[in-house]
Order: C-alpha cells, then sequence, then structure tokens
C-alpha cells in the first residue's frame, strides 16, 4: 500500500485520492457537530475521537521545514541543495578563504575531458568485460551531475546579463523614438515657418488693382442688378460657381508645387 501512495506521488499525471469520496454534506456537517463539541481543544489540529472519513476534511497545518510533492521533497525556505546534501561526491573545488573564487569554465572543461575518457574506457569494458560496466557508469553519472550543477550556478549570472541586455534594448528605442519625435518637430516647424511667406500663386496677397477691380465690378454688379430683374439667377450662380471652382483648382495646383 506505501509503494502504491509513493507511486502515485512520483507520477507525473497522478490519480486523485481515494478519500475525495468523503467530502459530502453529510460528512461536513458531522465534522461542525465534532467541533462544536470539541471547543476545549482548538490547539488540537483535529478534534480527538474524530472518525477516519472526517480527517481528510480538515485542512493540514502549513508546513515550516520541507514538504514532499510528485516524489519530490523540498524545503522552505525554497533553495537547490547541495551536492552534499544529496550525498553525490563533488568534483570541483568550492570557494574558500584562500581562493574566493573558482573558474566554473575551467572546471567544466577538465570535468567534460573527464567524462569522455570515462566514456572510451567504457567502451573498452564493453568489449572486454561486460559485466564491470556498473562501476564506470556510475563514473558518468557522477561527472555529468558535476557539470550539471557547475552550469546552475551560472543561472543567477545569466538572469542578470539577461536584464541588463533587455534594459539595454528598451533604453535604445527610446531613444530612437525620441530622435525620431525631435525630427518631426523640427520638420513641423519648418513647415510653419515658410507659410509666412507663402504665395500660393498670388491667390493669398491681394493687389491694389484687384481690390479696386473687385470694388466696380462689385458696384456695376449690383446696380445691375437693381435696374434690370429680367437677367436669369441661374446663370450668375452658375457662373459664380465656376469662378471659385477655378480659384480653388488654381489654390490646389499651387499648394502641391510648393509641396504642403
Amino acid at each position: 500500500m506505501a509503494e502504491e501512495q509513493d507511486s502515485r506521488r512520483a507520477s507525473l499525471f497522478p490519480a486523485p485520492p481515494t478519500f475525495y469520496t468523503n467530502f459530502t454534506p453529510a460528512n461536513q456537517e458531522k465534522l461542525k457537530e465534532f467541533q462544536t463539541a470539541a471547543k476545549n481543544n482548538e490547539d488540537d489540529n483535529a478534534p480527538k475521537g474524530l472518525p477516519a472519513e472526517l480527517v481528510c476534511l480538515i485542512p493540514p497545518k502549513p508546513p515550516t521545514d520541507k514538504y514532499q510533492s510528485f516524489g519530490q521533497i523540498w524545503t522552505l525556505p525554497e533553495r537547490h541543495p547541495t551536492l552534499q546534501e544529496l550525498n553525490i561526491p563533488q568534483l570541483f573545488p568550492e570557494p574558500n578563504n584562500e581562493s574566493c573564487n573558482v573558474d566554473r569554465a575551467q572546471e567544466l572543461r577538465r570535468l567534460s575531458k573527464s567524462l569522455l575518457l570515462n566514456y572510451l574506457e567504457l567502451v573498452g569494458i564493453m568489449g572486454i568485460s561486460p559485466e564491470e560496466y556498473a562501476e564506470k557508469v556510475y563514473h558518468l553519472r557522477i561527472h555529468l551531475i558535476n557539470i550539471h550543477e557547475l552550469i546552475n550556478n551560472y543561472r543567477p549570472h545569466q538572469a542578470r546579463e539577461t536584464l541588463i541586455s533587455m534594459m539595454e534594448e528598451q533604453l535604445e528605442k527610446s531613444r530612437q523614438e525620441t530622435e525620431d519625435n525631435r525630427k518631426a518637430c523640427a520638420k513641423i516647424r519648418e513647415m510653419l515657418g515658410s507659410l509666412g511667406t507663402f504665395d500660393a500663386g498670388g491667390l493669398l496677397t491681394p493687389t491694389t488693382t484687384t481690390t479696386a477691380a473687385t470694388s466696380s465690378s462689385a458696384t456695376s454688379a449690383t446696380a445691375t442688378a437693381n435696374a434690370t430683374t429680367t437677367v436669369p439667377t441661374t446663370a450668375a450662380a452658375a457662373d459664380g460657381a465656376g469662378n471659385w471652382e477655378e480659384r480653388d483648382r488654381s489654390s490646389w495646383e499651387a499648394l502641391q508645387q510648393a509641396g504642403l
């Protein structure tokens, strides 16, 4: 039974525990009755004399030292156990008072060469006496675990360098956006400054002759309209619309020639 429970805990997709069938409304009511009757045992995790089908209804206390999940034991606070704690021989030196720094890259090269040598020895053993393979396989496993441990020691450095790279990329992107905004503002200022001297083909700077001609034509048109009422108004409106369309067309052509 214990082996079956351990296999369920270590399984990647474990089956639900068998005690889930005890979570029923009737059992919850019974648990409330037991808790009401055992108020004097508030320090206990479960009231005394509680039936087995009701014990699983009480949440366990939060772990303070370690806990087990999927067959693995995790410590609190969570940290990666050392090779000594896992009872695995450590093949690389640890920093001490005499040498505060260890060249992990050099140690990785040394372990890689030793791993290749053990592999060649395993190949030779398999050709001479295959029954002695277990020792060399154990040596290969120890070397691979030590290499993995050294690589894991680089994880904080890798995370720090990744954050630095991301921050530098964001900073460069912000600088590029700021430079683009400055160029756009300078172009807009240049366009606004050029509007002060823009003529639009003479349409925006009326001359004295044009003003006088416009005034005289307006006066004559008013007099003609007052004297004669038989001129059709539709023709006059059409002429005025044609003049405005021609003036608008010439204005747009002048703007396009100026590049605006």
